[in-house]
């Protein structure tokens, strides 16, 4: 799915548009164990109240692509035969009502949730009425497909002290009890896919806020391998990066891969009629290390490495790679932060078989908050 159609699936989750009549779920224990079963008349709801379940799910559908969404791929042989992706067909026709599909979702599901904190497993069941749109993208009235689809939200579940409280009954404080928050899903998914604004049950998106991969979770409800998640992706790119060009791996050299990927995302996010996010390939990558006279030996190992590692024609998310939103020098003694609009203020240089970072100053500088002179 890209940005466009999983708006869209957004959209839907609000007080206006949402046609879901009631909420399934269960409360699980430390030990993982299914303290109750629950289902929510969610029609019934005050505004207020409803608008705090539906936000859960949109949570699910929320943050980068490749980043916290991950769109997850069936095989042909799961579809036709596999446990898992049948489950989740079972489980988005038979939500209502009773379901054994359901209890088959929980036993499986419940047993795989990552962590040792109580949390709620929360399932919504929608139906879209997916407008056509004509070739200049304008909504119609016509109707071509009912799009039937689940979200699955897991959310941690706190225990909070409220200590002293007012009543307005009696006029005094008093102390209450420990309330049970649910706080916003940790992870969770949504199937099937919207891809083409149309049914894909080869695929679901996965949703995880701390942008995190293959878990005991996924494993049990996908049996599908996921994408390297985002926070490997950057060592393992810096680690091909440097074993691979070794002693030419320069400031210099980082800069200008670190421009490239910058701007391959700000001309993303400026083109509104973008609809898949930007990707990198590793050819663009070997033609960047020879545009900086990196030798080619240098080049061939890069390739190597990147195949090894991410696998042959793997294209990555460009903000998985680098972090753009900073620039900082780093050793065992010190760390330089640098505003990263201003890469132009670093030198690095050897002075007397010397090495140094150079930072040329422009404004006042303060030492622990003390203004100081360099003369």
């Amino acid at each position: 799915m890209n940005k466009k159609e999983i708006s869209e699936i957004r959209r839907r989750l609000t007080l206006d548009n949402s046609g879901a009549d009631s909420i399934r779920g269960c409360y699980i224990s430390e030990k993982r164990e299914i303290i109750s079963e629950f289902e929510l008349p969610l029609s019934t709801f005050p505004d207020d109240e409803r608008e705090r379940y539906l936000n859960l799910f949109k949570k699910v559908l929320s943050g980068g692509i490749g980043k916290n969404l991950i769109n997850v791929d069936f095989t042909t042989k799961q579809v036709t035969d596999g446990a898992e992706q049948k489950l989740l067909s079972q489980l988005r026709d038979g939500i209502s009502g009773n379901s054994s599909a359901l209890h088959d979702f929980y036993e499986k599901a419940v047993a795989a949730i990552p962590g040792d904190e109580k949390c709620a497993l929360l399932l919504l069941h929608e139906n879209y009425d997916v407008p056509s749109k004509t070739s200049s993208d304008d909504i119609t009235d016509d109707s071509k497909e009912v799009f039937r689809f689940i979200i699955c939200a897991v959310c941690p579940v706190k225990e909070k002290d409220s200590g002293l409280c007012y009543e307005l009954d009696s006029k005094q404080f008093r102390t209450k009890a420990k309330e049970h928050t649910v706080c916003p899903p940790e992870f969770g998914f949504m199937y099937p896919r919207f891809d083409d604004r149309c049914t894909n049950i080869y695929g679901c998106l996965y949703y995880s806020r701390a942008a995190s991969g293959q878990n005991s979770f996924t494993d049990a409800v996908f049996a599908s391998e996921l994408p390297m998640p985002a926070g490997e992706q950057k060592e393992t790119f810096g680690g091909v990066l440097r074993e691979a060009v070794a002693d030419q791996c320069s400031f210099e050299l980082v800069q200008t891969v670190r421009d490239h990927i910058s701007d391959v995302v700000e001309t993303y996010k400026k083109d509104k009629f973008a609809d898949e996010p930007p990707t990198i390939t590793k050819t663009e990558i070997c033609d960047l290390l020879r545009g900086s006279g990196i030798t080619e030996d240098h080049i061939t190992a890069f390739a190597e490495d990147y195949d090894e590692s991410f696998g042959k024609g793997t294209e990555l998310t460009p903000e998985n790679l680098i972090d753009l939103k900073k620039l900082e020098f780093k050793n065992d003694s010190v760390v330089i932060k640098i505003d990263p609009e201003r890469p132009d203020l670093v030198e690095v240089k050897v002075i007397d078989g010397v090495k140094y970072i150079v930072i040329r100053i422009e404004d006042g500088v303060t030492c622990n908050g003390i203004d100081i002179k360099i003369k």
